[in-house]
């Protein structure tokens, strides 16, 4: 009877709705949830066309930047997502961070990193009431940033009571959130060895250990840090994606409180079985972080983690000649169906997990 009100609640709030998206393939079903600050959020959930039946969800989180997570064709990422929505026998799941025009809340550029984690939770408990969900298992796919919050959003879910059968994530790791900004940092300065000569590295990346820390971990703004030395001024206005008001279009206190978060921690109450997926020409991420969460979850729990490498492919799913190149983003090619390949092999498993 609970789930049945719920349902009525969760999809029958009025309201403007965002323009359908279009997979083919696929259908896909739209939703309005309301999260327990009141702000109001749209969800999709996709399936297989013609689907008649209640289906296991898989739901996503998102990376830092934002914008619609609507389907876009030619769009590595969501070519990616269709894939799996057509293929993995999942309902894939997904929920917009931009606040209805209809109610409260904040856009996503005023998102801080809290607040979105608990919209995920509180939406993604709505909706696993729908009728065409089979909460019986529950698997998640975080891409990038979203690599943070799918196992903080799966803890939340299993303490919940549900049973999180499996975790897939590509493009982020386990390391605390400084040391992830460190290695932008380390990156910046090695692969630009045009503008950065091998001598200069370790001063300058001394200097910007210090901006990151009294920026993550003090919480001070970053106007503030400059404010301590000329040095501090310069990396300042230095730091890639740091803007005057705002850090890869998100707050400050977004990236502040993500440094706050012990990933770890998480990966090591779940229950799970776990995909990670590292793409070895990333730009921003390290190898270190995806190897640390199957690692940590074999040595907790032998063989429930698997660990992939793909060679010469960035960030973005694009496959890429050079280290140099990918960090320039130029020349690359689209290499997204070797990822849902994996992806699909991994899940096509869990029947006998």
């Amino acid at each position: 009877m609970f789930r049945q009100i719920l349902a009525i609640l969760v999809f029958t709030l009025a309201g403007p709705a965002l323009a359908r998206e279009t997979i083919p393939g696929v259908d896909s079903h739209y939703r309005v949830i309301e999260a327990n600050d009141g702000t109001r959020l749209d969800a999709i959930i996709a399936i297989p066309e013609g689907n008649d039946g209640p289906l296991n969800p898989l739901l996503f989180t998102q990376w830092v930047s934002c914008g619609s997570i609507e389907y876009r064709a030619g769009s590595n990422a969501r070519e990616l997502l269709a894939q799996l929505a057509r293929e993995s026998g999942l309902a894939l799941v997904r929920v917009e961070r931009d606040a209805r025009s209809d109610g409260p809340g904040p856009g996503c550029a005023e998102l801080d990193y809290d607040t979105e984690l608990a919209h995920y939770i509180d939406a993604y408990r709505q909706l696993l009431v729908d009728p065409l969900l089979d909460p019986s298992q529950v698997f998640i796919y975080g891409s990038s940033l979203g690599s943070t919050t799918a196992p903080l959003l799966g803890l939340a879910l299993q303490q919940s009571g549900f049973d999180v059968a499996g975790i897939m994530v590509q493009g982020g790791g386990a390391v605390t959130y400084l040391e992830r900004m460190l290695h932008f940092e380390r990156h910046y300065l090695e692969r630009r060895p045009a503008e950065v000569t091998p001598a200069e590295i370790h001063a300058e990346y001394l200097a910007r250990a210090r901006f990151q820390f009294e920026y993550l971990v003090n919480g001070r703004h970053p106007d503030e840090i400059a404010r301590d030395s000329e040095t501090l001024a310069r990396i300042r206005h230095d730091t890639l994606g740091l803007g005057e008001s705002d850090h890869y279009g998100r707050p400050y206190a977004w990236h502040q409180q993500a440094a706050q978060r012990n990933f770890l921690a998480a990966w090591a109450a779940l229950d799970a079985r776990v995909l990670v997926i590292f793409n070895e020409f990333d730009q921003f991420e390290a190898r270190h972080g995806h190897e640390l969460i199957a690692d940590a979850v074999n040595r907790l729990r032998p063989g429930t983690a698997s660990f992939f490498l793909r060679r010469n492919i960035g960030h973005s799913d694009n496959r890429y000649n050079t280290i140099e190149d990918a960090y320039a983003f130029t020349n690359g090619q689209p290499a997204w169906q070797e990822a849902a390949a994996i992806m699909l092999n991994w899940l096509s498993q869990r029947g006998r997990w």
